[in-house]
């Protein structure tokens, strides 16, 4: 039980950290696709912005002077750190979500193995009281890593939809970008 009260706890940190983190980052793709437009149109720079669209942008933008093989390649790394950091810890997140319920099976089979013992240990005196309290521990267990690893797994899964759609967003103001600079709308 210590290794999934430790688990639950990592989980616990890890999946308030990482949604305060997407909280403080949302964003709308029609909104940062404007000031983009209207920074490039006016000549200035894009504002200084936690909003992953606008910091591509600014790469984008930043690197336009060196040739188009530059501008990609500025782009895709940064792009890449962003990525880098909206996914932070959801490996681990994902490991525990996979790990628990194996030590819960764990519990569960030295529960048997205690109830086992315990049967051989007492030869023709046992009752059904004798098992109870290795099935008990046995169950126990794998309740318990059920319940640290169905809250992991869920989270770990949205956590990566948001950073699907990041992708895609970063993605779609990319190709914009390369529309107005290339095409000259």
């Amino acid at each position: 039980m210590w290794p999934l009260l430790i688990l639950s706890v990592i989980a616990t940190i890890i999946i308030f950290e990482r949604a305060i983190y997407f909280a403080m980052r949302r964003y709308r793709v029609s909104k940062a696709l404007a000031a983009i437009r209207e920074a490039r149109d006016s000549g200035g720079q894009l504002p200084t912005s936690k909003n992953p669209l606008i910091q591509v942008a600014s790469a984008y933008l930043g690197g336009l002077d060196q040739g188009n093989e530059h501008v990609q390649n500025v782009t895709a790394r940064e792009a890449s750190r962003l990525l880098n950091r909206h996914e932070r810890g959801l490996r681990l997140l994902a490991t525990i979500g996979n790990i628990s319920p194996l030590i819960g099976l764990l519990g569960t089979v030295w529960g048997m193995v205690g109830a086992f013992a315990n049967i051989a240990a007492l030869g023709d005196n046992v009752s059904p009281s004798d098992l109870a309290g290795g099935i008990w521990t046995g169950l126990l267990t794998t309740v318990a890593g059920l319940v640290v690893a169905i809250p992991a797994i869920t989270m770990t899964r949205f956590f990566e939809s948001r950073i699907d759609h990041l992708t895609h967003d970063l993605n779609e103001t990319v190709s914009h970008l390369d529309e107005w600079t290339k095409g000259g709308s």
